[in-house]
């Protein structure tokens, strides 16, 4: 297959290309809050139906939708799904913005705005990708799916949503950030780790955990959280160097403590701790 012509309509359609990042970008999908995906994802089913895909679109919650765009192919070929998260990370208010985060701009030959990596300009790009094979009159043999999803950023299970409709292919591409690397992944585990006493002492009563004549059999949930840690972070170095595979760089396999919580007050001693860990895999 000549592909001279893709490659030129590639290179003078990038302002397009910008535009359509920017365009997705403007759509405020924060999560947390949450909530607030509908409008992007009607979009993101209104660019694809020129292409010639057929629309599924469901709410996974109020206003948060899953879009599957379907266009079928011969069953004799693998099938490939291209998937993406439409939802972005959320705002914090200590975050310094000189623009809005909902506004994309060019600074520095850079690309900034809230979403940008993560990720709706690798939703852009394959959005973009279809849009050039649509142009060239260039069919896939096999069936493609186009999953635009929610929930990513707050571990709800979106991707899963659409196996659950019956969603499946041979391949699956998800169009995430990685510098240009076709990288595989094994998935992703997430899920709270809870420490909890069934008593609550008063800070006065510390003197007597501390040591072993003290009397109290008792301790800080929240020190003990720091064992967990500690513990987890040794296995996380112990994967990279014993968990690494051809292709992928060392440490690609990584325990991240993201959350942290506990106590109630400071006159007690903590009698709860919660952490909140994503394994990531290859």
């Amino acid at each position: 297959m000549d592909l001279t012509k893709v490659t030129q309509q590639i290179a003078s359609q990038q302002d397009d290309l910008l535009e359509l990042v920017k365009q997705l970008v403007a759509f405020e999908t924060p999560a947390p809050p949450a909530r607030n995906t509908r409008e992007a994802q009607n979009f993101v089913a209104d660019y694809l139906r020129p292409l010639g895909f057929d629309i599924d679109q469901w709410a996974l919650y109020d206003n948060d939708d899953i879009v599957v765009g379907t266009k079928n192919g011969d069953s004799t070929y693998q099938s490939l799904i291209i998937n993406g998260h439409i939802d972005v990370a959320s705002l914090n208010p200590d975050e310094q913005w000189s623009f809005s985060p909902f506004e994309a701009v060019i600074q520095d030959d850079r690309l900034i705005g809230r979403g940008v990596s993560d990720m709706k300009g690798g939703l852009a790009a394959a959005l973009f990708a279809l849009k050039i094979l649509h142009d060239q009159n260039i069919s896939l043999p096999g069936k493609v799916l186009f999953e635009s999803v929610i929930g990513e950023e707050v571990g709800e299970a979106g991707t899963k949503s659409t196996i659950d409709h019956g969603y499946t292919a041979d391949f699956a591409l998800v169009t995430d950030s990685s510098d240009l690397e076709v990288q595989g992944q094994g998935g992703v585990i997430t899920g709270w780790i809870t420490i909890k006493s069934d008593q609550t002492y008063h800070d006065g009563l510390r003197r007597k955990m501390i040591h072993a004549g003290g009397g109290l059999r008792a301790a800080s949930a929240i020190e003990k959280m720091a064992k967990i840690i500690i513990g987890l972070q040794e296995l996380e170095r112990d994967w990279a160097i014993n968990k690494v595979y051809p292709g992928f760089p060392a440490g690609t396999n990584t325990i991240n403590p993201a959350v942290i919580e506990g106590g109630r007050h400071a006159a007690f001693v903590a009698d709860e701790a919660r952490l909140w860990i994503t394994c990531l895999s290859q």
